[in-house]
């Protein structure tokens, strides 16, 4: 698995890159094939160490971001959150090949742990919208309309549907998917 660490500002130090690529190596027993996992340090004005941690594997694709004061402290909180994410994942993959009546793969079977397997998505509610062609600043109006925190659209400039979303800092972010 490849680990990449990116630091805008270039200072993570060579022990900090170290320990960095061995913890989160340690995830890799985790997937059947995992591609790479992606570190991003920023060190924020207030002293801390804020670590995102992306990891693509499987066709998944988990993301978790933790800040501390210490880089390594700080790595080893959002590497727990990503292993109780992933160990939840692994589960939730067992459970429905089970349901199914197949046998999930090898690698997902020895991450497995019982508790994980009740995990069922309850779906409460369905909703059907009208998809029309618009801008991203009539798509910002009409999602403070309905006062959501995103909006589904399909984007008039690239005639794809998109996802634009309030971030937590209040400025806007667009997911656009790859086909």
């Amino acid at each position: 698995m490849e680990v990449l660490i990116r630091n805008a500002e270039g200072n993570v130090s060579t022990r900090d890159r170290d320990y960095a690529a061995k913890k989160l190596g340690k995830l890799d027993r985790y997937f059947h094939a995992a591609q790479k996992v992606e570190m991003v340090h920023r060190e924020e004005g207030n002293g801390n160490h804020k670590v995102e941690i992306t990891i693509f594997a499987d066709g998944f694709t988990i993301r978790g971001v933790e800040a501390d004061e210490s880089m390594q402290a700080a790595i080893d909180r959002v590497h727990d959150k990503l292993e109780t994410r992933l160990r939840k994942l692994k589960g939730r993959i067992i459970s429905s090949h089970r349901r199914r009546g197949n046998h999930a793969p090898p690698a997902f079977e020895e991450a497995h742990h019982e508790d994980d397997e009740n995990h069922h998505i309850e779906l409460k509610e369905r909703k059907t919208f009208l998809v029309k062609p618009m801008s991203i600043e009539e798509a910002a109006l009409q999602m403070e309309m309905i006062d959501h925190k995103f909006f589904v659209f399909k984007n008039e400039d690239s005639n794809q549907i998109a996802i634009l979303y309030k971030r937590k800092d209040g400025r806007y972010g667009i997911l656009e998917p790859e086909v």
